[in-house]
């Protein structure tokens, strides 16, 4: 929802350039850039792996599992698999294992990702609510209600540039 101007929030740039990236990390399933540390509390389904929400893990410094420090106990790789050694199995319950780590591209590594985001925000402050664009046709469709905009949405070629950072773990789609 748009903030109203009576709100205090400012609608200026950096807030549509926030927008654009929430609309990305929806999209993507995870912030993909800038390279960041933060501390994700993932679902364990039991079993020995557990997919973590990141496509590019640069390093793990925490994992615990109820209250334990299972950090030297676990092997992970980049695409966001965490396998835990020792015969030992993740727990089956809902955000029931705590990771630290840092995560994502920097941006001379994604230059893709942070042009899309600005593209998007510039798109969403000069036209909100674009749903559809056509070139030779030359009609474009909004989401609207009562004339504010909706979203920030994605059009289908921006949804293709993001495709390759998007969580999938080996899935199509």
């Amino acid at each position: 929802m748009l903030p109203d101007m009576d709100d205090g929030v400012a609608v200026d740039a950096e807030w549509w350039r926030k927008a654009a990236q929430a609309t990305i990390r929806r999209y993507c399933g995870w912030h993909v850039a800038p390279v960041i540390e933060e501390t994700l509390h993932v679902t364990g389904r039991g079993g020995h792996v557990l997919l973590i929400p990141s496509k590019r893990i640069i390093s793990v410094s925490k994992v615990v599992c109820d209250g334990a420090d299972l950090t030297d106990e676990v092997d992970w790789d980049e695409g966001g698999i965490m396998r835990i050694d020792h015969g030992a199995a993740w727990p089956d319950r809902l955000r029931g294992v705590e990771v630290t780590l840092t995560h994502g591209w920097a941006p001379e590594e994604a230059p893709d990702v942070l042009m899309l985001r600005e593209t998007i925000a510039r798109r969403a402050r000069s036209q909100p609510g674009v749903s559809s664009q056509s070139v030779n046709g030359a009609s474009a469709s909004y989401f609207t209600a009562g004339g504010a905009p909706l979203s920030v949405p994605l059009l289908d070629i921006e949804k293709k540039m993001l495709d390759p950072y998007r969580l999938n773990w080996g899935l199509l789609g």
